[in-house]
């Protein structure tokens, strides 16, 4: 991990929409898993189950498009500073270092056996390694990669590997070869960032992907257990056009105006996602151990709202003190 102070210079040079649509994420992060495992909280606030989806469903994707969001320019970046060897290095080292900190967090005991548990770090982690020697490559070639990787995965779901997919916390380690498509796609859309057509990529690339992911969804079924087809590309089409959104009011309308100048509530907790991913785990761990499986909703939603309080405040303490923590 870095200790990362950003100078003036830097901070105009960041996307505070990307910011933003990180902070949004870590909020329905905090929020999702502080409420999930209790008994009373409303069907919608939980997963879909085996075929549906619900917003909790799309966190998951959330993190990925975020990672890919930034991928081509901090690649770039490395590459220019460092060499290709080594910005190779840097990036896996990176997500090594994801999969060992989620195989860490996921360390549980059942009579007397130790075992690890996949889960989203896991999941990160693969998908960056999986896009890594593909990022200098062109969209199109991308794209083909991707469309490929969709159909032979959906084959393999219709086999007897889907019952090991199933089991697998978001589909295990084979299930990371869909999330590995869904951050190659992600990262497609993602150059509307670096040429600067964020109308074509973002809003044309997410409507495409979210009318692709409805249309196959009557054939294939949205399943986040099975990390279906549909599900990567209704996904990715959602998560494109709510960052275009945000983009569009942070970035191009509101730009002229103050508050697309300076950071806000969400944005400050963005610039330190990693880390906040780490710290609610220790929140939503203790609401576990304190209130019942069966306390009443509302009191179950003060506390994830408080759960977010808390992070936010970290966030803004980080944030003013300059203390950026990335890998």
């Amino acid at each position: 991990m870095e200790h990362n102070v950003e100078n003036k210079t830097e901070d105009k040079k960041r996307y505070l929409s990307i910011d933003v649509f990180k902070g949004l994420t870590i909020v329905l992060m905090v929020f999702v898993n502080s409420v999930q495992l209790f008994e009373s909280v409303p069907a919608w606030t939980k997963h879909a189950g085996d075929y549906g989806l619900t917003y909790a469903d799309l966190i998951a994707p959330f993190f990925v498009f975020m990672m890919a969001l930034n991928f081509k320019t901090s690649f770039q970046r490395r590459l220019e500073q460092n060499g290709r060897l080594k910005a190779y290095i840097h990036f896996i080292r990176r997500y090594l270092i994801l999969i060992g900190v989620g195989l860490l967090m996921s360390i549980n005991e059942d009579m007397g056996v130790i075992y690890f548990r996949w889960g989203t770090l896991q999941v990160l982690g693969i998908s960056g390694l999986i896009l890594l020697p593909l990022i200098e490559l062109k969209p199109e070639i991308r794209i083909i990669f991707a469309c490929v990787g969709l159909v032979l995965y959906q084959i393999l779901i219709g086999t007897d590997v889907s019952e090991i997919i199933y089991d697998g916390v978001e589909g295990g380690i084979i299930g990371s070869l869909s999330w590995g498509v869904m951050m190659i796609l992600s990262s497609v859309i993602a150059e509307g960032l670096v040429k600067r057509k964020t109308n074509i990529y973002f809003l044309l690339g997410g409507i495409i992907c979210t009318i692709l992911g409805i249309s196959t969804h009557f054939i294939w079924g949205i399943s986040r257990p099975y990390v279906s087809s549909p599900y990567i590309l209704i996904s990715v089409g959602i998560a494109s056009l709510l960052f275009y959104g945000i983009y569009y009011i942070f970035e191009i309308w509101g730009r002229d105006y103050k508050f697309s100048q300076k950071d806000n509530f969400l944005s400050v907790m963005g610039k330190n996602a990693f880390i906040l991913f780490l710290l609610h785990w220790l929140l939503f761990i203790i609401t576990y151990l304190i209130l019942p499986s069966d306390t009443h909703f509302l009191i179950v939603f003060i506390c994830a709202f408080i759960n977010i309080f808390i992070i936010w405040i970290i966030a803004f303490i980080m944030n003013r003190e300059k203390i950026f923590i990335i890998i």
